[in-house]
């Protein structure tokens, strides 16, 4: 799930910057973005969730990530400062903390100039062993 966290209609790729989270299968920790600048981007149904993927103006924002696992939960809330045309992933790591009870450390990867980021970056599960076609995700798609 993608989300536009600005006003207006989809732009392209080289007018915002792209946040994406490191996908469960790297990190064992199912990973969301649910919040933009205070503003929640929690999408309600029958499995409420928040997005994977999203986009953003240049400039600071504050991201409230959402990491689950079997251990349990963690929301911080970090600041990012990101680009026009630049793609960033949120990597959340499992600190062992005192007492059994567990950390998560935040880390943010700057990707490499010329990165195009697929659906297979963000589901990588959905294509392991298969031969389903990838492809990029578009940002002017939809809102």
């Amino acid at each position: 799930m993608r989300a536009h966290a600005y006003e207006g209609g989809p732009r392209p790729a080289k007018q915002i910057a792209t946040v994406f989270a490191r996908p469960f299968e790297s990190t064992g920790m199912i990973t969301h973005i649910c919040k933009v600048d205070g503003k929640s981007l929690v999408r309600l149904g029958l499995a409420s969730s928040c997005p994977s993927v999203v986009y953003l103006l240049s400039g600071t924002h504050q991201l409230t990530l959402s990491y689950r696992s079997g251990r349990g939960t963690a929301s911080p809330t970090i600041p990012i400062r990101v680009e026009a045309g630049k793609t960033y992933q949120v990597i959340g790591t499992r600190v062992a903390g005192e007492g059994g009870r567990d950390r998560v450390a935040t880390s943010i990867n700057t990707m490499p100039q010329g990165f195009a980021l697929t659906y297979k970056d963000v589901y990588p599960s959905y294509y392991a062993g298969t031969n389903r076609p990838n492809a990029r995700i578009n940002p002017e798609d939809e809102k």
